[in-house]
């Protein structure tokens, strides 16, 4: 049963990863910005958990890979579009500088103000694709 149940799962997982890869094969731009900060606020609550369970390692590993996001998305920032950009990076500077705070001190405090941020700018980001596309 054991050995069924785990090809099972291992059967799962391989269709999971197949979808996940193709909806950002076929996601636009603005999906794709959606996914990735999604997917920074999704680390970011991880690394609490991590933190409030005393697991240095994995709170280091969610931070860090919240980190890489930041930097995925300033360096995809067109700053020719006006001020929006510097806007826009000016918070990511901000979230960016919470997370390395928060893994130095391991400190929850940090990840919220991260997070709060961020949940600003993707609600933001939401909102103008449903009402612009």
């Amino acid at each position: 049963m054991d050995l069924m149940y785990a090809a099972n799962a291992a059967n799962r997982q391989k269709v999971l990863n197949a979808y996940k890869q193709s909806s950002v094969e076929t996601a636009s731009p603005a999906e794709l910005v959606l996914m990735l900060l999604n997917g920074c606020l999704r680390n970011m609550k991880e690394a609490i958990t991590y933190i409030e369970g005393k697991d240095n390692t994995g709170a280091n590993d969610k931070l860090v890979r919240a980190q890489e996001i930041i930097h995925e998305l300033r360096a995809a920032l067109d700053f020719t579009a006006g001020d929006l950009a510097a806007g826009l990076n000016s918070l990511y500077d901000f979230a960016y500088s919470c997370l390395i705070k928060a893994n130095i001190r391991k400190q929850t405090g940090s990840v919220e103000d991260a997070i709060q941020v961020v949940t600003q700018i993707r609600d933001a980001w939401e909102e103008a694709m449903r009402n612009y596309g």
